[in-house]
This record gives structure tokens, sequence and C-alpha cells, in this order.
């Protein structure tokens, strides 16, 4: 089997896998796994629980076999779906014009593992001392699950690195935080009753009740804009942002409904004001829902399940960021307001790290998705002269 001999190619190759997050990953991950097979690199799958996706970690070693210490770049293999948008070509197919390759994860964040990809030949060709390793996960768009158990095998191992690189879409802009974010689903259970019966005491309108608690998340959230903790380095959103995204429930028009379940997150630096603003919320359900809906019905409940949780990242400039300034040539210190994988090699494998990539974010999960040559040939020499400067 031939495999791509350039960035283009492998992102040609990358896209048309279509790696959309409820989607398995597989094919993809088994291609790079046995790309790096034929040059002699051996990939370890890390797999979610139903075997249907997989993380890949592969160590390019350093001389004399070293794999210690290094290099660690970070990009997962997911990309968001493209229901509902107009594109003007393929998304699974790439296209360059006029400067610009588009297709569906070119910016976030194929576009970073094409480079890592076709670089592969030329890096294990450089002497180093160091090694170089690869860590390509799966479901980053879904909630990071999937650098969870990646991150949480390496810990087991007590692996450690000199740097971590996360290749988020920055157009090789040196960012050096990102928030943290914790979702919630909530179930509300009542009672039904054919809706010409509502409010006769024998029935529970959970959709009501859940609306409720929706409002008292929204008071909280406005309530943690004007008096939370700011953080002006993150002059996109310097406060902790809270919001209901999914609602479901009832089941017909003329039925009181049984059910209603809703989810919602908190994006935060801090876990204190995570944990004041559920505790909040729980004592809302506590005090006022749960006694008003089982005056109703003696069966309510009311149950929050946390679903998912990133780490945020936040790092002061130290030696490694000064190091990776020195390479892109940019001395601007920037926040994200979104989240990445970056905390769990940060905070959790305490790795120094920074999030730099070729792909633009307003391009990113848009329709006509594309990444710029222009920033994409940039990247090459960039990370080149990273690996020298961090695996000599």
């Amino acid at each position: 089997m031939s495999y791509p001999t350039d960035y283009r190619g492998w992102l040609a190759k990358l896209v048309a896998f279509k790696p959309v997050s409820r989607d398995s990953n597989l094919p993809l991950i088994h291609y790079v796994r046995d790309y790096l097979q034929t040059v002699g690199v051996e990939a370890v799958l890390v797999h979610n629980p139903e075997k249907t996706k997989a993380n890949l970690w592969a160590t390019l070693p350093g001389e004399d076999g070293a794999t210690k210490g290094g290099l660690v770049l970070s990009g997962h293999t997911d990309v968001v779906p493209v229901d509902g948008q107009k594109w003007a070509t393929d998304p699974f197919t790439t296209v360059e014009k006029d400067g610009k390759i588009y297709g569906r994860g070119v910016s976030d964040m194929l576009g970073f593992i094409a480079i890592v990809l076709a670089l592969t030949p030329y890096f294990l060709e450089t002497k180093r001392k160091k090694p170089i390793h690869y860590a390509f996960s799966y479901d980053e768009e879904v909630g990071c699950h999937g650098a969870d158990k990646l991150t949480a095998v390496l810990a087991e191992k007590n692996f450690e690195a000199d740097g971590c690189i996360i290749g988020e879409p920055t157009e090789l802009t040196v960012v050096t935080g990102s928030k943290g974010m914790t979702g919630w689903h909530v179930d509300v259970h009542g009672k039904p009753i054919h809706s010409s019966a509502a409010l006769m005491n024998t029935s529970c309108n959970a959709i009501e009740y859940g609306a409720m608690i929706i409002a008292k998340i929204k008071s909280i959230a406005l309530d943690i804009k004007k008096n939370g903790k700011r953080h002006p380095q993150f002059s996109q959103c310097p406060f902790a942002c809270m919001c209901t995204a999914l609602i479901s429930g009832g089941n017909a028009v003329n039925t009181v409904p049984e059910h209603c379940n809703f989810f919602f997150s908190i994006r935060t630096l801090e876990d204190s004001d995570q944990k004041n603003a559920i505790d909040a919320i729980q004592r809302y359900i506590d005090t006022e829902i749960l006694p008003a809906m089982r005056e109703e019905y003696k069966d309510a409940t009311v149950t929050i399940r946390r679903d998912i949780h990133y780490p945020a990242f936040d790092t002061d400039e130290n030696e490694f960021t000064k190091k990776v300034r020195q390479c892109s040539q940019d001395e601007v210190i920037s926040k994200l307001r979104g989240g990445t994988e970056a905390g769990f090699f940060h905070a959790g494998l305490k790795i120094p790290t920074v999030i730099i990539g070729p792909g633009s974010l307003p391009a990113a999960h848009v329709a006509n998705e594309y990444v710029k040559v222009e920033v994409m040939d940039k990247y090459i020499p960039f990370l080149k002269d990273t690996v020298h400067i961090m695996c000599d």
C-alpha cells in the first residue's frame, strides 16, 4: 500500500475518512497505525469501552532508543458534522482554491495531523537526543473523552515529557490558556394525565418544573457574569459562563408531560466557580422544586448526572513557552474562551503545554471550512525548529 508523502496528500486522505465524532474513527486510526509501522514506528491504541474508537500513541525514539522526555505532538482525529450546512463542494473531499484548502476538519484539526504525519520521515532521519511522541485522540468535539482515557494510561506509566504542543487552530499564534468545561444532564420526572385535567393535583408537569430550574440556571449565570471573578487575560470571555444547550420533554400536545430532560454546562478556569454554581442549583432543587413537585406527586424526582468534564488550562510564561515563541515569532499573550485537551497534559500529566496550530478558529465548524496554504507552509519550519530546540 502506498501512503501520502506531503501534507496535501495526508490531508486529503484524513478528510476522506469522514471521521465525524458520532461515528467510529478506527478506519483513520488503523490507516495511520499501519503507515507508522511501515516506517518502523509501533503505535499503541487506547480504545473506548465499546472498542468502536481509539486514541493512537506512538513514540519516535531519540538516539540510542531514548523514549523519556522529549516533545508531545497532540491532535484530535474527530470532526464536527456537516448536517444542515450548505457547502460549495463535497465536505469530505479536499479542494484547493485561491490559496485555501477546503474540507471538513482541515482547520480543526486534521491540518495539524497531516503536517505531523508528512514530517514523520524527516523526524526519523534527524538526529535527536530526545523522542517525539504522537498523541492522536478521539471524541474531542463531544467532551474530550479520548484524551481523558489516553492521559490516564500515560499517568499510570508515570510518563514525562519536556513539552506538549496541542495543534488546535490558532494560525500560528501561541495560546497559553483555555477554559475547562463540565456538563450535566438533568432528568425531571413527574406524572402524566390528559391536559384537560391539568392543575387538578392529579398530575405533575415535568416541563414546567424543568423550565423553573433552567430559569434558575440563567439567574445564577447572570450573577456570575456580574459579580463573579474576572480573568482579564481571557478577554474574549473573562468570566465563568453557564448555559442550557439541549432540552426535550413530553409526548403529546394534549398530555401533561411526565418527563423533561435537559443539558447545561459551565465553562470556567476555577473549580470553585463550578462547585458554587452546582451547589446553588442543587439547593434550589432540594428546597424549592422537589417540595412543590411532591405536593402534586409524591414520587416526583429530579436527578443530575455529570456527563462531560475536561480541565481548564492556564500557564504562565516559562522556558517551554519562550522556546515556542522563539520558533513562531509570536510574543503576544493569548487565551481561548473555548476548551481544548491541553489541560489533560498540563494539569493532569504536569507537562509544559502550549496550543498552536495552522488552522483558523473562525473557519472551524462552519460550512466551507478551510485552512490557508500559506499558514500550513509556515507551520512546517516552525514545527521543525521546535523539534530541534526541544529534542536536541
